[in-house]
């Protein structure tokens, strides 16, 4: 696999809009590295003035959770202690007045927490604990979405934490301004995975346990993102199937049943294997496509490609900026020790990529 420090602008992609079924040429994107790191990233973030921060993967045990960068340099972030005292962060995002969440996961010990960092102020803004009552025993808080004009987030529990155990995901609502928290839809079938293998790099996602048994990798909610209106979450599983919509105005209600949340979903587009989503204007939602190793746009007239290139090795999360570019992750997860059976191993760096039309 060659660094993307060698080459910063992809290969043409070729667009497949699997409603239509019709194939043309777009104009290749254009690819700008931001950082190399030694350590795997988790998702990133984009601050309002541009700032990138990101999170790193706790499947490596990172001694700094959350970091922000700067001239290609990842730096601890809030500060070096507060970095090194988060449990464990996938979930990140920015709020227009620059405050930047922090999903930490908790761990046996520690329960999960939203935190809420000031930037304008280098001050704590907020810490909401999410409950048992919203948690299951096997809870994966992995990502979530913010809905800004109802101070409301939404979180992806994708359960499943033993990633071959029981599958009870749901989204769990935190009202951000009382720290109020609700589980909605815990194990509906919109939230769980397909029976289709997950595929990075040609070969079904497996793990395999202490005992050495090969167990094929299933996992349910994961994506999740609002778009820029606050009108709709988005959402899908991490198998292929759908990206399915529900209005950010009923599931953020506290008073709302399960059954209008659940009857006021309705399918967006078809997606492919997918670990991140991120929505930008009118509705197009970027989509971190495993299967090809691509980056992939899904709207009302369907899903292709926008950008495929073999160095893509498990893009992660991505975050549309606020000048329309898409930052994205690559961080070679297929390779990690517990899914590395018969795999290549790492090949380091990883990297952070900004994505641009040109």
């Amino acid at each position: 696999m060659t660094s993307f420090s060698r080459v910063t602008t992809a290969t043409l992609a070729i667009t497949t809009v699997l409603v239509a079924g019709s194939v043309q040429i777009e104009a290749k994107p254009e690819v700008t590295v931001l950082a190399e790191l030694q350590e795997r990233p988790g998702n990133p973030a984009v601050a309002p003035d541009g700032t990138v921060y990101i999170s790193m993967h706790p499947f490596d045990n990172p001694e700094y959770k959350v970091m922000r960068l700067e001239d290609g340099k990842a730096i601890p972030f809030p500060n070096e202690n507060l970095s090194k005292g988060f449990a464990s962060v996938i979930g990140i995002q920015v709020t227009q007045d620059g405050t930047v969440w922090i999903l930490d996961m908790g761990n046996d010990e520690i329960s999960p927490k939203l935190f809420g960092w000031d930037t304008n102020h280098d001050v704590l803004k907020s810490s909401i604990v999410v409950p048992q009552e919203s948690n299951v025993a096997n809870s994966f808080h992995q990502d979530f979405a913010i809905d800004e004009k109802r101070q409301r987030a939404f979180i992806a529990d994708m359960s499943r934490s033993g990633m071959i155990d029981t599958s009870e995901p749901a989204i769990v609502v935190v009202d951000l301004k009382t720290g109020a928290t609700r589980r909605v839809l815990s194990g509906d079938k919109v939230f769980q995975p397909a029976d289709t293998p997950i595929i990075a790099e040609g070969m079904p996602m497996q793990l395999v346990d202490d005992q050495g048994t090969t167990h094929s990798i299933h996992l349910g909610l994961n994506p999740i993102a609002i778009d820029p209106e606050n009108e709709w979450v988005y959402f899908s599983t991490m198998t292929p199937g759908s990206i399915y919509r529900v209005p950010a105005a009923i599931i953020g209600d506290f008073t709302a049943g399960e059954s209008a949340i659940a009857e006021a979903i309705e399918v967006y587009a078809p997606k492919p294997s997918s670990d991140g989503i991120a929505v930008g204007p009118n509705g197009t939602v970027y989509i971190t496509n495993i299967d090809d190793s691509s980056i992939d746009i899904a709207d009302a007239s369907g899903t292709r490609t926008w950008l495929q290139d073999e160095r893509l090795v498990w893009p992660d999360g991505l975050y549309v900026a606020p000048d329309g570019s898409v930052v994205v992750t690559i961080n070679q997860l297929n390779r990690a020790p517990v899914f590395s059976k018969g795999r290549p191993a790492v090949e380091l760096p990883y990297a952070v990529i900004r994505i641009s039309e040109n």
